[in-house]
């Protein structure tokens, strides 16, 4: 390489450093840490800023390296949904938003979104490295294929399933091998609805489907459904992509502030770091206590570090 060659050399790689941050990283003992970006809802609204540099700006400001995008993050808002889903009997709201998403969904304009968030925290130097998306049942073989393209354009290889329910696992499965994208398939508590994602069996029913599929273990609400979330993450461990950290009552209980509830926190997080397993833990504030969002949620973030650093 001659002096020119060696000088343009030097000043391409100068200016590609100069656009792109740095990652952050937020480790603690080995263990990756971040949260879901719900935590942070409502979003404060600042003039001349979009939702993602909102939520850019406060991950920022605490230290996350690792996230993933809350639902609802995306697209036109349907309403009547009821917890997550559609109601048992479709209203004439539901149905004609129900509608608008489903048009937006498969246009090919909407690509361009998600495209452009991830180029976003790409250039933040954070880890975006899920979504959580519901896929509901009057979703079409079409609309699944369009949302998996839409996550293809996020550049994940995994996203959590929030309020899919077991039935539409089967109808998952071509998408998610065609695009190598894996649904990691999150517990609430409702354990006695066969058709609801909440007891090890209804998990175990849904890896059994594809080798592709895996675990978001939400801690919390498994605790809530009287399940043991200690016990799943030693013998399952190695489906489980993440996990969510919250606090709950056990008995189908609410919410708590950390320290409060049922949910053994410390114990699941120091299995994880003791055994080194790869998984992400991620704050979802869900309990509404005193502060701002991003007050509480930094509060839980800075919790989750100190407990695993002791």
């Amino acid at each position: 390489m001659n002096r020119r060659e060696f000088v343009a050399g030097a000043a391409t790689i100068a200016t590609a450093m100069s656009t792109r941050a740095l990652a952050i990283e937020s480790i603690a003992k080995g263990v990756k840490i971040g949260l879901i970006t719900s935590s942070l809802n409502p979003l404060p609204l600042v003039p001349g800023k979009t939702a993602a540099e909102v939520v850019i700006d406060q991950c920022l400001r605490m230290g996350v390296g690792n996230v993933e995008l809350g639902s609802r993050f995306f697209g036109p808002a349907v309403k009547d949904v009821v917890a997550g889903r559609a109601p048992k009997i479709p209203t004439p709201d539901y149905l004609k938003t129900r509608d608008e998403q489903r048009q937006w969904c498969l246009s090919p304009d909407s690509l361009r979104e998600f495209a452009d968030a991830r180029a976003r925290f790409e250039r933040a130097g954070i880890n975006l490295f899920s979504t959580s998306t519901t896929f509901f049942d009057d979703c079409t073989d079409a609309e699944i294929d369009a949302m998996f393209r839409q996550m293809q354009a996020l550049g994940i290889k995994v996203f959590q399933t929030n309020q899919t329910r077991v039935p539409m696992g089967p109808r998952l499965v071509p998408a998610a091998e065609k695009y190598g994208i894996s649904p990691a398939f999150h517990p609430h508590a409702a354990v006695d609805d066969p058709n609801e994602v909440a007891s090890p069996e209804s998990l175990a029913k849904l890896l059994a489907i594809s080798p592709i599929f895996r675990v978001c273990l939400d801690i919390g609400h498994f605790v809530a459904g009287n399940n043991d979330p200690v016990a799943y993450l030693r013998e399952h461990h190695d489906k489980i992509t993440h996990i969510h950290v919250k606090d709950r009552k056990r008995d189908g209980g609410p919410n708590v502030a950390w320290g409060e509830g049922d949910t053994p926190i410390r114990e699941c997080l120091h299995l994880i770091r003791d055994n080194r397993w790869p998984i992400i833990a991620l704050v979802e504030r869900e309990y509404k206590g005193s502060g701002t969002p991003y007050e509480q949620t930094k509060a839980d973030f800075d919790m989750m570090r100190e407990m695993l650093n002791a």
